[in-house]
């Protein structure tokens, strides 16, 4: 009876030692898993990064195409007044 005990707590013994190497084979795989989710955040933060400049752009040519609206605005009423006062009679000096 004490030898059949000891081959199980021996079979138990050698089964943990096994399943322990069988861990330290993958021991390595949570670094690689770690590093392709690494690889996968940057991949995302780069997207996104061009999303974003993307975007800047797009609010940047509105914000010239307003300004220059504004500008072309105010040329064309300068030149209203200023063809307004050579039609007058105060330009002609009457």
């Amino acid at each position: 009876m004490l030898d059949f005990l000891k081959g199980i707590g021996s079979g138990l013994s050698n089964g943990l030692t096994n399943l322990n190497n069988f861990a330290g084979e993958f021991k390595n795989l949570g670094g690689l898993i770690g590093g392709a989710g690494a690889l996968y955040s940057a991949y995302q933060q780069q997207r996104n990064a061009k999303k974003q400049m993307d975007l800047q752009k797009e609010a940047f040519n509105f914000n010239k195409m307003l300004t220059q609206r504004e500008i072309d605005r105010q040329n064309r009423a300068d030149d209203d007044l200023y063809q307004a006062f050579r039609n007058s009679s105060y330009y002609r000096g009457a």
